[in-house]
């Protein structure tokens, strides 16, 4: 007998070594005991009576649509009437404060786009002829503003962190620095998309597979900042590299997750 999905929790990974895992803590706040097994979805699912279940999709854009796609196609799993949210942590820009959370507007793919060698003129990239504004996912309006009302009431850890809605920049490419930070800022205003508060990698995919499903408009995107995609001053090989820029993926998880628990809360009743 096909389960019974209401809420279904996107995290990106739970295996990397050294870092809070982003399926965690949801094991840790509802009974997820019951697992099943979906073909073409690398770990398995985990679920509750009440509907609730979370699986992690992989890192990267293929690995989420991938996963996406295998679950919307199984014959184990009632999708039809789920609320989709991917859950995890984010660069952002540094005007964000590490531990903010983006309830996103839409999500734009970074990868989606040509480049050029610059010139004095023209920017180095624009958008790809051939998939014509197809790299642009604008989400449900509505839902996002009842998430957005629901998640006034969360209580974030850290300094001074905040819920922000705006563009989920998503790509592949790990990006960062200042000038690369320019081009993305201008890539997100060719889709009147401005401003990006979030850069990350699985949700064009996942997008990509829920449109393709018509589904897009039951799809949230919560990311809570754990680093930034510049540095403030000095080299953004140091910054990168050094060893602090790790420290915020505890906070960026935690908080991202307490807000998407008040939407599932809400949706589960």
């Amino acid at each position: 007998m096909p389960i019974d999905v209401d809420v279904l929790v996107l995290p990106a990974f739970d295996d990397l070594t050294g870092l809070p895992g982003e399926a965690a803590p949801w094991r840790t706040a509802y009974d997820l005991d019951a697992t099943v097994h979906i073909e073409g979805v690398p770990t398995p699912l985990r679920y509750t009576d009440d509907g609730l279940a979370v699986v992690p999709t992989g890192i990267g854009k293929a690995s989420a649509a991938t996963t996406t796609t295998a679950l919307l196609t199984s014959e184990t799993l009632r999708l039809e009437e789920a609320l989709v949210l991917s859950v995890g942590v984010a660069g952002g820009p540094p005007t964000l404060p590490i531990g903010s959370v983006l309830l996103a507007d839409a999500i734009v793919d970074w990868d989606d786009k040509y480049r050029v060698d610059p010139d004095e003129n023209d920017p180095p990239l624009a958008l790809n002829p051939y998939t014509k504004g197809k790299g642009a996912f604008e989400l449900n309006a509505e839902l996002v503003e009842r998430a957005r009302a629901l998640a006034e009431e969360v209580n974030l850890e850290g300094t001074d962190p905040e819920v922000v809605g705006g563009t989920n920049l998503c790509g592949d490419e790990f990006w960062h620095g200042a000038e690369l930070a320019e081009q993305a800022a201008w890539l997100v205003s060719q889709y009147g998309l401005a401003p990006y508060r979030a850069t990350e990698m699985e949700d064009a995919g996942t997008a990509t597979a829920l449109t393709r499903f018509g589904r897009l408009d039951r799809y949230l995107t919560v990311r809570g900042i754990s680093n930034h995609d510049r540095p403030k001053s000095g080299s953004a090989r140091e910054h990168l590299l050094g060893s602090t820029f790790e420290s915020g993926f505890e906070l960026g998880i935690e908080n991202a997750v307490r807000v998407a628990r008040t939407i599932v809360d809400d949706r589960l009743g």
